[in-house]
């Protein structure tokens, strides 16, 4: 039996009831049943800033670990600056918690609660983002390597040979963020040696607005050379480059994204962006709430490999992204029910959807 599961027995087996108010910026916190408000909790610290850990993942944690873990109590506590995430992970330590779920706002400045629930002996898993160069139990991500890639290729597949003359620009996520220097990373490994690069930069706090700026002072660097296409990390800086690109009377371009966020869904349809990296976030909420509760009962959940944090090798599961065009929303997206047709055709994208073929039927 490792550390981890040792630890996370000895944990179950003294779980303490947390306090029922959360304190900070925009905290917030689930209702617990009454049958189960003596079991372990579970503390769901993420960014307040970011629609898709409430919509997608925190949701889906909490349904399966409640099937997994009946007696375990979702905690969730959101934060919009690390500071505020480390103090909640503290009260959340104080309070008694089992164990700790984290979307590290700033995986850097996250490493004090890492270290905090270290000396508690409570098991932290890094969820999405990972912690560095701090003692971590578990990391669940995305292959941040193959987002990049995904996003690159489809970059050259729409650009084709006719190279000459032009360059791309590459809009990358919140330099806060590791995801963004492996999704960075990954793209560089498909397009370096094969377009040349007008213009990288990165968007602090994965802003469209941010991404809209940038994209209007990357069209400056183009220094003449024709646009051939926007990589972007993230469908949300696809549509700032998207809003800079209309504004500039510049149509046409291929613009990648990733997140399958509705709105890039539709603009796919619309012709406006060329893919987005899809990745199904149930599915990652799922698999995390499933290793939360083999560690709570004592047991050993399977990862897929290690990842270096900068602290030591980190048990690590790894999920795989897909490409999604035109021609694969119907059959990827919505029958993984990240989306419904409701939510994808509504208002003026019914027409859309009816073009491509996609219908409640």
């Amino acid at each position: 039996m490792s550390r981890n599961t040792r630890r996370a027995a000895t944990l179950l087996a003294g779980a303490a009831v947390l306090a029922g108010a959360l304190a900070g910026c925009g905290g917030d916190t689930t209702t617990a049943p009454a049958a189960a408000a003596d079991g372990p909790h579970v503390a769901f610290l993420m960014p307040a800033t970011s629609l898709r850990f409430m919509a997608y993942d925190m949701p889906n944690f909490s349904v399966e670990l409640s099937k997994q873990c009946p007696t375990c109590v979702v905690d969730v506590r959101t934060a919009e600056d690390q500071a505020t995430q480390n103090e909640q992970a503290q009260e959340a330590l104080d309070d008694g918690a089992a164990a700790l779920v984290v979307v590290a706002i700033d995986g850097a400045q996250a490493a004090p609660l890492a270290r905090a629930a270290d000396a508690a002996d409570v098991p932290v898993v890094a969820y999405d983002r990972l912690v560095k160069d701090a003692p971590l139990d578990y990391y669940v991500s995305f292959d941040g390597g193959a987002v990049g890639e995904l996003g690159g290729q489809a970059v050259l597949d729409a650009v084709g040979t006719d190279t000459a003359g032009g360059a791309i620009v590459m809009l990358q996520g919140d330099p806060a963020d590791n995801n963004a220097g492996l999704f960075a990373a990954g793209a560089h490994s498909v397009l370096d040696g094969k377009v040349d690069i007008a213009s990288e930069r990165y968007v602090t706090g994965w802003s469209a607005d941010e991404a809209a700026v940038q994209m209007r002072e990357a069209l400056g660097d183009l220094g003449g050379r024709r646009l051939l296409g926007v990589y972007t990390a993230y469908d949300g800086l696809a549509a700032g480059a998207l809003q800079a690109l209309t504004e500039a009377g510049i149509s046409g371009v291929p613009i990648t994204g990733q997140d399958a966020e509705t709105a890039a869904l539709q603009r796919i349809l619309a012709g406006t962006q060329t893919m987005t990296v899809y990745k199904d976030l149930p599915g990652q909420a799922r698999t995390t709430a499933g290793l939360v509760a083999a560690v709570l009962a004592g047991e050993e959940p399977e990862t897929t490999g290690t990842t270096d944090n900068g602290a030591g090798a980190v048990p690590t599961v790894l999920l795989q992204p897909q490409a999604v065009g035109k021609s694969q929303i119907a059959g990827e997206v919505i029958a993984d029910g990240y989306t419904t047709v409701d939510a994808l055709c509504a208002g003026t994208a019914s027409q859309l959807c009816a073009d491509a073929g996609i219908s409640a039927g």
